[in-house]
């Protein structure tokens, strides 16, 4: 501008005509060098984004320019092609995508949330059979520790092998086991300690607690042989919950509700943070005052 007031002719004085020329030359060449400057750094710019198979972004011409960028359209026979790097060098840094605003976090949430939604379904469908599989590989593995290590084995092993079978709801086979459990049990009571006397005794008592329980579960249920087996595990254990529970219930379902409140009261005293125990000496209770209620 400086250099145009400079050049321009005085009041009186008559224009030379190389002056406009001159200066129509010298703002061209300017404008020419700025345009090559500019359009070398957009092509190295542009250069990384052309290796990961990616071009520049594509916006209009009028998207980058900027008040301080208006000059270009004056120059003397320069087209929108010309000026465009001009342009893009003069841009403030506000004028290309978004203006520096970062996207909403409510959108961030709902990608978050997306994700649980589906992972957390996928975890639901799967996890019955992930389950079942693991257990079936844990059934393998004990079954072929008796087949290639049978001299490392005990009674124990197979006591182990038939609560598996007992998780899997294959009673008939769990039975089948806790027999030949029952079978080998002078052999396993020598693996205790001599002086661990209630070790034994509740190991005994686990063993015919676990076959009582698949013995109600078989189809049709032995309940008499189930009784049978819960009173023989309270035998060597007489404070075992677990028996206790199993004895409760099956006294609940011949109507001794007064035996089964008393069954279920000893049993919590052993396990009181136990809710199933809770609620099951809660029903004994309830049904046993209704009873009372409804006799004459």
């Amino acid at each position: 501008v400086r250099h145009l007031a400079c050049c321009a002719p005085r009041p009186g004085h008559k224009a030379s005509r190389m002056a406009p020329a001159g200066v129509d030359r010298h703002s061209r060449h300017t404008a020419y060098a700025r345009a090559a400057a500019a359009a070398a750094s957009v092509a190295i710019c542009s250069g990384g984004g052309a290796l990961l198979g990616r071009g520049p972004p594509r916006a209009p011409a009028d998207a980058f320019a900027s008040p301080a960028a208006t000059w270009t359209s004056s120059l003397p026979g320069s087209t929108p092609t010309e000026q465009l790097p001009a342009q893009l060098l003069l841009a403030a840094p506000g004028d290309f995508g978004l203006g520096g605003q970062a996207p909403d976090p409510f959108f961030y949430f709902w990608i978050f949330a997306s994700l649980a939604v589906i992972l957390g379904g996928i975890y639901i469908v799967t996890k019955p059979s992930l389950e079942n599989r693991w257990l079936m590989e844990d059934i393998n593995k004990k079954k072929l520790k008796f087949i290639t290590d049978e001299k490392n084995t005990n009674a124990w092993d197979r006591y182990e092998l038939a609560r598996l079978y007992n998780v899997l709801r294959d009673y008939p086979a769990a039975l089948g086991e806790f027999e030949e459990v029952e079978d080998e049990w002078p052999e396993l009571r020598n693996t205790f300690d001599p002086e661990d006397a209630m070790g034994a005794l509740a190991a005994r008592a686990m063993l015919h607690n676990s076959k009582g329980y698949a013995l109600t579960k078989l189809e049709p249920a032995k309940t008499a042989q189930a009784r049978r087996e819960f009173v023989r595990s309270v035998t060597f254990w007489p404070e075992y919950p677990e028996a206790l529970l199993n004895i409760g219930r099956e006294l609940m379902k011949r109507k001794r509700y007064d035996v089964a409140d008393r069954t279920l009261s000893k049993a919590l005293k052993w396990q009181p943070g136990s809710e199933i125990l809770q609620e099951a000496a809660q029903e004994a209770r309830e049904k046993l005052e209704l009873e009372k209620a409804t006799s004459p």
